[in-house]
This record gives structure tokens, C-alpha cells and sequence, in this order.
């Protein structure tokens, strides 16, 4: 059996190993050692008689161990034992030594098989097989029986010394053979657990194999599963964030609401108040309208009798013009007159120069008639000119006058429907005050229930975070059933 064992043994794995352990795990209890004793023929005698040798042992200690060294370094195979250890081949040979020492004490109890089994576990560690074990053994067989046999022959004679010596050279052939048997007997056991434990590893191969094309399908099932669950989460997750999100903008924008409902009902109570106002002065404006139109209908008789005396004076200037016509005809025949008078007075010379002189002023005076007439013709020209103006300026302010009076009367028919629909306006008003009233009560229900919705949404996404986080746990316990089940395969 090669050594092909690249375990260093250091101070930390010597002392990780617990002998007690060990043994406990193999099963060597009081009862086992006590078996095992009897069943080898060690009793009470034979552990007398090792005590008995503890001087031999002490005196053959060292060359024992040097030779049993000695040996190991004579073969390349179990050369390289001294390179897995940390310990110098002089430290081994003090525990080896130690060992030896502890052969004659006559103690082999629990505690004797706890120092065994350790020392075999570091001998297994370093890769020292039962092969070299039970061989080197032999080289303590052959120097215990040396130092016996020296030991019985002495002082006894050449002959019995002839006769040990004999006993010994006939006896350690056999003993070494024995060992050689029990080598390739261990072997032949560790080969057998071997083979039974890559049997059963062969059996648990299998049994993997199958839990693995088991276990795959579901495992792939559950995996999209819950990778899908992880997705749908995921979605949902961010879908009930936004949610949250919006649910919080919604009762933002229904508290801004509130606030303006609440705005508008004042609002509408100050309107409700300014159209009762409005309705009052429509009111009012419909009364002065109706005063307006009184006062209209007053002027308007009152330019018709102004109308009517201008037409009386326009009749007046008329008959002035016909009597100044009559003057001019007056005038003219004074003048005919006068000039008659001129030239009768001609006629009579010196007897007519009175005659003539009245008949100068005749003719002034008629002269001065008709500049006169002239002039108030002239005036009454003026005057009925100026009289046609104002029958024109009267008739003009007569068609106004009716306008505003029909506009007046559309003014108080505008106000009569203003004041109506004031009043509706004002009836309305009262309901949209009453009716935002109950709308601000109504959006701070609403506001409340909103609150209550968010609230509900922030458990919903708490309540998704805990599923991701679960169904993310499940994903990873999936990969960790995958790898398990990859590694029993």
C-alpha cells in the first residue's frame, strides 16, 4: 500500500483529535476491553508479568526506538511519513519511547485505549497504513525477544544460553511470518469494509441518482413557480407602491378639495349674500326705472307742448310776414303818394312848397317803413328760420325721447328679468351653499375613508414585501435543495 497522503500533521491536528472520541466511536467501552483481553489470553498474571519487565523496557528503550527508526528511514515508501509531520524524527523517537515505557505499566483500561486509538488516528493522518504498522512492529519483536533471551541466560551457562538462542531463532521466524499474515489479513478486512462502503456509496449513488431525476421535475416546477410568484410579487409590489403612491397624491389633492369645498361653501354665502344685495337693488333699479319712465312720459307731454307753442309761434311769425307784407304795400302806396304829392306840388309853384315838404316826410316816413318792414321780414325770416330748426331739433329730441322711452321701458322689462333671475340666482345660491355644505361633509368622509384605504394599502405592501421575501427564500431554499440533491448525485 503506497503513501499517497498530503496531510500535514501539525501541533492544531494533534490536538483536534480526541482519543476518547474516537474510541467511544469504535466501541471500546470497560465491557469491549475487557473482551478483548480475555480473548487474547491477558490476565491478571500476564499483566503481573509485563510489570514485572518494566526495567527491561527502560533499559531497552532508546535502542529500540533508534532501530525502529532506523528501519522506516531504510525504505523510500515510508520515507516520505517523516515529511507529513512537523514534528523532527528525534521528537518521535521521545514519544515512541514514551510508548514503550507505557507497556510495562500494567494499566490497560479505557484510558490506555483512548492513547492507543489517538496514536492510531495520527498514524492514519500521517497515511501510515496497517502494512508498515505491523511490519515495523517486528523490529520491536525481534529486540524484546533479544533483550529477554539476554536476560534469562544470564549467569545460567553457555548451554542454556545455546537453547534460548535457539528458541529465539526459531521463534522469530514465525513471528515475523504471523506478522506478514496479519498484514495481508488487515488488508484483506480494510478491503472488505472498502468494498462493502463503495458498495453502499454505489447504493447511495443511485438512490441519489434517482431522488435527483425525482426531485428535478418538481424542483424546476417549484422554481418557475416561484420564480413567477417572485415576478407576479414583484409587479404587484410596485403596482401597490404606486398605488400608495397615487392613494397618497389622491388624499392630498381630496384634503385641497376639502379646503376648497369648504372655500366655496364661504364663497357661495358671500355670493348668496351679494345677489340678495343684487335682488334688493335690482329692486330698487326697477323702481327708479319706473320713476325714469314717469319722468319721460313728463317730458315727453312737455315737448309736445313746446312743440305745440313753437307751431303757434311758427302760425304767429306767419301772420307777422302777412302783415308785414301789408306794410310794404302801405309803404308803397305812401310812397306813390308822397310822389304824387311832388309833382302836384310842382305843378303849383310857389302855392305847393308846403305841399312838397310834407310830401318829403310822407315819402321819408314811407321810406323808412319799408327799411323797417325790410328788417323785421329780415327777423321774421330769422325767426321762422330759426323756428323750422327748432321744430326740427323738437321733432328730433321727440323721436329720442320716445327711443328712451322705449328703452326704458326695455331697461325696466332687462330689470324685471334681472330681478328674476337675482331672485333664481339667489334661491340657487342658497341650495349650492346648502349643497356644498353637505359636499365639504361628504369630502371629509371621503378624505377619512381615502386615509383608511392608504393605510389599508401600506399593510397590502408590507404584506407583498414579507411575501417577495418569502417566496425569494423559497427560490434560494430551491437552490439549495438543487445543489444538496447535485451533490448527492
Amino acid at each position: 500500500m503506497s503513501n499517497d497522503n498530503d496531510t500535514l500533521v501539525t501541533a492544531d491536528v494533534r490536538n483536534g483529535i480526541d482519543g476518547h472520541a474516537l474510541a467511544d466511536r469504535i466501541g471500546l467501552d470497560e465491557a469491549e476491553i475487557a473482551w478483548r483481553l480475555s480473548f487474547t489470553g491477558i490476565d491478571d498474571d500476564t499483566m503481573a508479568a509485563l510489570a514485572a519487565e518494566q526495567p527491561l523496557f527502560e533499559a531497552t528503550a532508546d535502542a529500540l526506538v533508534t532501530d525502529f527508526y532506523d528501519h522506516l528511514e531504510s525504505y523510500e515508501r515510508t520515507q516520505d511519513l517523516f515529511a507529513n509531520s512537523t514534528k523532527t524524527v528525534e521528537q518521535l523517537k521521545e514519544t515512541q519511547a514514551e510508548y514503550l515505557l507505557g507497556l510495562g505499566r500494567g494499566e490497560y483500561d479505557t484510558e490506555y485505549a483512548a492513547q492507543r486509538a489517538r496514536i492510531g488516528k495520527i498514524h492514519d493522518v500521517l497515511g501510515l497504513g496497517p502494512d508498515v504498522y505491523l511490519g515495523a512492529y517486528t523490529r520491536y519483536y525481534t529486540g524484546l525477544l533479544d533483550a529477554l533471551a539476554d536476560d534469562v541466560v544470564a549467569d545460567r551457562g553457555e548451554e542454556a544460553a545455546a537453547a534460548v538462542d535457539e528458541l529465539v531463532a526459531r521463534f522469530l521466524p514465525m513471528l515475523k511470518l504471523l506478522t506478514f499474515d496479519q498484514q495481508i489479513a488487515m488488508d484483506t478486512y480494510i478491503d472488505s469494509y472498502a468494498q462493502r462502503l463503495r458498495d453502499e456509496i454505489d447504493s447511495r449513488q443511485e438512490l441519489a441518482n434517482a431522488v435527483a431525476s425525482d426531485v428535478e421535475a418538481p424542483l424546476s416546477s417549484l422554481e418557475a413557480t416561484s420564480q413567477d410568484v417572485a415576478e407576479r410579487t414583484d409587479t404587484m409590489r410596485a403596482a401597490t407602491d404606486d398605488q400608495v403612491d397615487r392613494m397618497a397624491d389622491v388624499s392630498r389633492e381630496i384634503s385641497s378639495v376639502s379646503a376648497s369645498v369648504e372655500e366655496v361653501a364661504s364663497t357661495a354665502d358671500d355670493v348668496r349674500r351679494t345677489s340678495e344685495d343684487a335682488e334688493a337693488l335690482a329692486q330698487q333699479g326697477e323702481a327708479a326705472a319706473d320713476d325714469a319712465l314717469a319722468t319721460m312720459t313728463d317730458i315727453d307731454e312737455a315737448t309736445d307742448g313746446v312743440t305745440a307753442g313753437v307751431e303757434q309761434l311758427r302760425e304767429r311769425a306767419a301772420d307777422v310776414e302777412s302783415v308785414t307784407g301789408v306794410i310794404d304795400d302801405i309803404a308803397e302806396q305812401t310812397n306813390m303818394l308822397a310822389l304824387n304829392a311832388s309833382i302836384e306840388a310842382a305843378r303849383a309853384g310857389e302855392a305847393g312848397e308846403g305841399f312838397a315838404v310834407v310830401a318829403d316826410e310822407v315819402k321819408a316816413l314811407a321810406e323808412e317803413s319799408r327799411e323797417q318792414s325790410t328788417r323785421v321780414e329780415e327777423l321774421v325770416e330769422r325767426m321762422q328760420a330759426e323756428t323750422e330748426e327748432t321744430v326740427d331739433q323738437l321733432d328730433e329730441v321727440n323721436q329720442r325721447i320716445g327711443e328712451g322711452v322705449e328703452r326704458v321701458e326695455e331697461a325696466m322689462e332687462t330689470l324685471q328679468e334681472i330681478t328674476d333671475a337675482v331672485e333664481d340666482a339667489a334661491s340657487g345660491m342658497q341650495e349650492v351653499s346648502t349643497a356644498t355644505d353637505e359636499q365639504a361633509v361628504s369630502t371629509e368622509e371621503v378624505a377619512e375613508m381615502v386615509d383608511d384605504v392608504d393605510d389599508r394599502a401600506g399593510e397590502i405592501a408590507a404584506a407583498l414585501d414579507d411575501i417577495a421575501d418569502a417566496t425569494d427564500q423559497q427560490v434560494r431554499t430551491v437552490e439549495e435543495v438543487r445543489e444538496t440533491v447535485g451533490k448527492l448525485s
